[in-house]
């Protein structure tokens, strides 16, 4: 068995809560209130470019070739994303340039930069898998939900159900369970850990854009 395989398991109870949670449920349906989905891409855009500064720390940290390349396309990947929403919604919605993260979002980028600058490298790789296995994981199952193209979140999800990131995805759970098979046992349990770690995070990412989460101090 996979690594991969061991990995979704063990986070399958969370990704059926992810599915279910109100975010992602009315953002299928097109009722998600617009005030939440605007407060959403805000946090995520803050969370891109640390995404991005994450992947480029790891890449810097390989040692073969192919996977320092791997991991610098991956950032660049995050950062135009992040610079895509400031072209198209940050415009659209006329939002500030300047996000200033929630505490959830802080949380989440925070622990993803701590794995890549001092957990062994196989680790920090498995911490940022979430980011894009879940959000792949849902994306597809959110667009296949859609049965007009009425939704005014129709070009989020098929962003998100494109093949380009598909590809993406495929590639870096591949590279993972590649790290895994030459990892000892105690490495691929730490990396079962962070990756759970990592989907409860993705969790309460969503669950606070939803709750539009302030700072209570």
């Amino acid at each position: 068995m996979k690594w991969s395989d061991n990995a979704w398991e063990r986070v399958k109870l969370i990704y059926n809560k992810i599915l279910t949670m109100p975010f992602n449920t009315e953002l299928s349906n097109g009722t998600l209130q617009k005030e939440k989905f605007i407060f959403y891409l805000a946090q995520d855009a803050y969370y891109l470019l640390e995404f991005g500064r994450t992947l480029s720390t790891i890449s810097g940290r390989m040692q073969d070739a192919d996977l320092v390349m791997a991991f610098a396309g991956f950032s660049t990947g995050a950062i135009f994303a992040e610079r895509s929403l400031h072209e198209s919604y940050f415009v659209e919605f006329g939002l500030a340039n300047e996000v200033k993260p929630t505490p959830s979002t802080l949380l989440y980028t925070n622990y993803i930069l701590s794995q890549a600058a001092y957990a062994n490298v196989e680790i920090a790789v498995a911490a940022v898998l979430p980011c894009f296995w879940i959000y792949k994981a849902v994306g597809d199952h959110i667009f296949a939900q859609q049965t007009n193209d009425q939704n005014p979140y129709k070009r989020w999800i098929d962003m998100y159900a494109g093949i380009e990131f598909a590809t993406a995805v495929e590639k870096a759970i591949d590279i993972t369970n590649q790290l895994a098979a030459r990892a000892n046992g105690a490495t691929q349990q730490k990396m079962l850990d962070v990756f759970e770690m990592a989907t409860r995070l993705e969790w309460m990412f969503w669950d606070s854009a939803y709750e539009l989460e302030k700072w209570k101090v």
